[in-house]
């Protein structure tokens, strides 16, 4: 027999004749009139090659066919309304629930810790898996499941318009060099910044970056003696070189007290990268996912 040449209301018809043994109590339990009822009753027995419910006396029976149904057939419809049925309620306080965030080291730096006092005070039981970006798009991984939320660092146009992004904040662009730089003082200019050796920070591995495609429209080139994949690595990597780094300036007063570095205004404007909130539209309606955001939301806009 195949399900889907069923209307799923004679099965629950057929419930409520089973369990009522009567035309017009079922009728009056599933809202039918009796006429109506009685009509399901003879396509059941049609689909099924069975009487079903027969007469004996004043009432009805089951025959042998309904009675094997009796306890799966109402599980079934039990099971059946679970699942199309409003989800659960998000209860943050009582929750054990477990996210997939992959996020750039920047995001996770500007964001994870207050996200996780804050998780600490209200949601104590929830649990979060941080997976780096690295060269993976998010796309795929939002798709699959593999991952809840995304943090990536970039341009929003970048991301593909079938998930869905809200922009969070966008970084402030420094300068860094060491403390003692033999030619760089108090300030920059472009030909002075053009003619340093830098180190570009880039989770996809490129070699190009915004400030090479501002450089090329004024027709000046740099060198990128290191590409590194981290935010964090750099600036350690300045304090002990010639090298300058152009990066987000909340990272680098993060290590301005604890390195021998400098941090200038860069000497041009530069096309500053955006940290987005991506989700698939498969959790756009989710309480729990919609609560998660909101609280990523809420962090972001305490650290303007």
């Amino acid at each position: 027999m195949n399900l889907s040449s069923i209307d799923l209301n004679l099965l629950v018809a057929l419930n409520a004749l089973i369990d009522e043994r009567s035309v017009t109590r079922a009728a009056a339990r599933v809202g039918l009139s009796q006429s109506a009822t009685s009509h399901a009753l003879n396509r059941l027995r049609d689909i099924f090659s069975d009487p079903l419910l027969v007469r004996s006396g004043r009432g009805m029976i089951l025959t042998p066919r309904a009675q094997s149904m009796v306890g799966p057939l109402a599980e079934a419809l039990r099971r059946l309304e679970q699942v199309i049925e409003d989800p659960c309620p998000f209860v943050p306080e009582s929750s054990e629930q477990t996210f997939v965030i992959a996020a750039s080291d920047y995001a996770q730096f500007m964001l994870l810790p207050a996200l996780l006092e804050r998780l600490a005070s209200v949601a104590p039981g929830v649990n979060l898996r941080v997976r780096e970006l690295g060269q993976l798009t998010a796309a795929p991984r939002l798709e699959s499941g593999e991952v809840d939320i995304a943090l990536p660092l970039g341009l929003p146009e970048h991301v593909p318009e079938t998930l869905y992004r809200r922009d969070l904040f966008q970084l402030d662009l420094v300068c860094m060099v060491r403390s003692d730089h033999p030619t760089v003082g108090a300030t920059l200019d472009v030909a002075q910044y053009a003619a340093l050796s830098h180190i570009l920070i880039s989770a996809r591995g490129d070699d190009v970056g915004v400030v090479d495609i501002t450089l090329a429209k004024l027709g000046l080139t740099r060198r990128v003696a290191l590409v590194v994949p981290h935010f964090l690595i750099a600036p350690h990597v300045v304090a002990c070189t010639d090298h300058v780094l152009t990066t987000a300036g909340s990272v680098a007063r993060a290590f301005e007290g604890h390195l021998p570095i400098r941090l200038l205004a860069p000497p041009l404007e530069l096309e500053r990268g955006t940290v987005s909130l991506v989700w698939h539209p498969r959790t756009q309606s989710d309480p729990g996912h919609r609560w998660l955001r909101a609280q990523i939301v809420e962090v972001s806009e305490s650290r303007l």
